[in-house]
């Protein structure tokens, strides 16, 4: 008996370290920006990892990462979330109406009508009718949804910057 409890503690051992994590999508290295640009009219950070990669599977729709630029027209992000179905990244863009760049500032929205492009170390905000001539900052955040109040309409706050350039 104890011989078979043993093997069973060592295949649920086993089992738990072969088994892909559907939770391990977060790799810091995606939000490391290394450089920031506009590449003909195109905002874009390049980052040490993969832009678009990780994405919060234990927040929900509660929180998402924006890759964001501060441009001449106003700041803008490419932006990765959990799609619908709650296990594959959604990747979306906004411009976002924020005071400073601070850990618990208030995020406010605005109609943004670019798409984000994520390909190799790139992350990039396609414009449709805006023409960019200055990307001034660039930053990696985190950003999570509470509750609205009188302080924050929108209830979504700045949780963490993960670099900045």
């Amino acid at each position: 008996m104890r011989n078979l409890v043993i093997i069973v503690i060592g295949i649920i051992l086993f089992s738990a370290l072969s088994i892909p994590n559907a939770y391990a999508v977060f790799h810091r290295e995606d939000f490391l920006i290394t450089n920031m640009g506009l590449n003909n009219g195109v905002p874009f950070m390049e980052l040490q990892g993969q832009p678009g990669r990780s994405f919060s599977v234990d927040g929900g729709d509660e929180n998402y990462y924006a890759y964001t630029f501060v441009t001449d027209k106003d700041i803008f992000a490419a932006t990765v979330s959990l799609d619908r179905d709650g296990d594959k990244p959604y990747y979306g863009v906004d411009r976002f109406d924020i005071k400073k760049f601070q850990i618990g500032e208030c995020v406010n929205h605005k109609t943004a009508t670019g798409e984000p492009k994520f390909t190799g170390k790139l992350a990039e905000y396609i414009p449709k009718e805006i023409i960019f001539t200055n990307v001034s900052e660039a930053y990696a955040l985190q950003i999570i949804a509470d509750d609205p109040d009188d302080d924050c309409e929108t209830g979504e706050h700045i949780y963490k910057i993960f670099s900045s350039k």
